[in-house]
């Protein structure tokens, strides 16, 4: 099997060579940060991990390929950055709450499953909500548990080239590539004026909201320290002194 090349200046695959340079500079260092029920935090190693098996499951077990599309029903949690930065890795496209019927793949929250049924896909992939992303048990008959599939990939991923004129998310109609991702975070943190050693935290955005989509998995990838994602209410002073938060997410 080919050895994946190490980090270089030339990117050859945006998402994943970022990915893999935020690992080789700062491995032990937090990326993401999720504070839900519990409190969930990957490191920038935990998180190349997470989606280089989410990676491998998708191009190995489920056949997914450069252009294809998955309708996505996922809620505001880790498991949506890790599923944005596989999918890009891939060259495959997130469409946000998109048709099933014409997707290659619908994966969704325990939250989504109805909604997608009733768009129209038969074998829903749900992923699980766990801290430490188990499986989950007492899914409906039909659908696939997220969690059994993939955890049963390689903590490694051979990333291929992939273009930055792919088209990476669908959100309310509109389609982004890879690079113009890239090139709107990096405008929306010159905007916040973020630095290596700030916090940024994205408590829930609305659905619509392109800002959190895209900052949620790139902020720890462009320089900046880390990203903290909230899925409700929060205290902002606690969560300056418990988290160390220096910069909010407030919308569009």
């Amino acid at each position: 099997m080919p050895q994946p090349p190490e980090y270089v200046d030339q990117v050859a695959n945006p998402v994943w060579d970022l990915l893999t340079k935020r690992r080789l500079d700062f491995g032990a260092v937090p990326a993401v940060t999720f504070l839900g029920a519990t409190r969930t935090e990957l490191s920038s190693t935990s998180l190349e991990n997470a989606v280089a098996k989410l990676a491998g499951a998708l191009r190995d077990e489920w056949c997914l390929e450069t252009g294809d599309r998955i309708a996505a029903y996922l809620p505001w949690h880790w498991q949506r950055v890790v599923w944005s930065l596989a999918t890009w890795s891939l060259g495959v496209s997130l469409d946000v709450e998109g048709e099933p019927e014409t997707a290659a793949l619908t994966v969704c929250g325990p939250d989504g499953i109805a909604a997608a049924l009733q768009g129209g896909c038969e074998e829903p992939v749900v992923v699980s909500l766990h801290p430490f992303g188990l499986p989950i048990t007492d899914l409906p008959a039909g659908c696939i548990d997220a969690a059994s599939v993939i955890r049963l990939q390689p903590d490694s991923f051979y990333a291929e080239p992939v273009s930055g004129e792919v088209t990476a998310l669908i959100l309310g109609g509109e389609e982004c590539s890879i690079s113009e991702l890239i090139a709107r975070a990096k405008m929306r943190l010159v905007q916040l004026g973020l630095t290596q050693s700030d916090r940024l935290l994205i408590p829930n955005p609305q659905l619509d909201d392109l800002g959190g989509y895209l900052l949620a998995p790139l902020v720890p990838l462009l320089g900046v320290g880390s990203v903290v994602v909230s899925d409700g209410p929060f205290d902002r002073a606690s969560v300056i002194s418990q988290e160390g938060v220096t910069a909010f997410w407030e919308g569009p």
